[in-house]
């Protein structure tokens, strides 16, 4: 006796899971700092560098920058603090105090702190409580300068937002410099905040190749994972799992458009498969079940 047709088809289910340390659809945020001081005076060194280093591994690929902040802990003086010499004694001239951040690599750069953004005036003590921590934050109220410099979060003469857009990882300098002798510019330290995502439009079509199918014969079901962009997706997961109904399933996958996956082919459920997706490209899992012969299995 022949088995009959069935009519109805049996959809897979598939699940696009993100399985890097960080989600793609939230901003991933990393601090760095550079602690060693620094006496910034003409009549020794100025201007002066420190510089962080950004590891590739701490930003998926794909990633760029949104946001940049920087905190910078100095203050400026005339007497000996253990790192910035006392010369004759005397004022302090908060105008001749600079800052700029760049990230060489991209020649990109921003003067945070240009000279004379503080008061020009004579100021008879040193930053007030010793070292301060400004915050330069393009998201402040408030623009950096005036007086003598105290501590808080400020707008920085010349935008951070310059960097949106780029690749995070490598090395990023904060240039010091004091424009006159005697009250140096003594730097503590300072802490770079990068916050970075990837904008991927990520989407998942699954189609079964057939109208109808007969118990126990064979079917394809192919699932496509595509990225529309603008950025690379990497390390995203897949799975899917077999329905009841199942007795036998393999299946393949491949890349197209410069997609590529981490294993090209296996049996039984597909289970966290790593692909990667460039902007533009996309990867195609093929899957070949066997339906059960006995109604009793679905």
């Amino acid at each position: 006796m022949a088995l009959p047709i069935w009519n109805n088809k049996w959809f897979l289910f598939v699940a696009l899971i993100l399985i890097t340390p960080h989600s793609l659809s939230a901003p991933i945020t990393q601090n760095y700092t550079n602690s060693t001081p620094a006496n910034v005076d003409p009549r020794q060194t100025s201007p002066v560098d420190r510089s962080v280093n950004v590891p590739s591994a701490d930003f998926p690929n794909g990633v760029t920058v949104d946001n940049v902040i920087i905190s910078v802990d100095f203050d400026k003086r005339d007497r000996n603090n253990g790192v910035c010499s006392n010369y004759n004694g005397g004022f302090v001239f908060n105008d001749e105090i600079y800052f700029e951040l760049s990230k060489p690599s991209e020649s990109i750069s921003t003067v945070l702190v240009p000279f004379n953004t503080y008061s020009g005036g004579v100021h008879p003590a040193a930053t007030p409580g010793g070292y301060i921590s400004v915050v330069f934050d393009d998201a402040a109220a408030t623009t950096v300068g005036g007086g003598t410099p105290v501590a808080g979060t400020f707008a920085p003469v010349n935008p951070l937002n310059v960097f949106d857009g780029i690749d995070p990882s490598g090395i990023w300098t904060l240039t010091m410099a004091d424009s006159a002798g005697q009250d140096p510019l003594c730097f503590s330290s300072f802490t770079l905040t990068l916050e970075a995502s990837a904008q991927v439009d990520i989407s998942v079509t699954k189609t079964d190749l057939s109208a109808s199918y007969v118990p126990g014969s064979d079917a394809s079901y192919v699932i496509t994972v595509s990225n529309a962009g603008p950025d690379d997706a990497f390390n995203l997961a897949v799975n899917d799992t077999l329905p009841a109904g199942v007795t036998a399933a393999t299946w393949n996958c491949t890349g197209s458009g410069g997609g590529a996956c981490s294993v090209s082919n296996g049996v039984g459920d597909i289970n966290a498969v790593s692909v990667d997706i460039p902007s533009g490209g996309a990867v195609q899992f093929t899957v070949d079940v066997t339906f059960s012969t006995d109604p009793a299995d679905y």
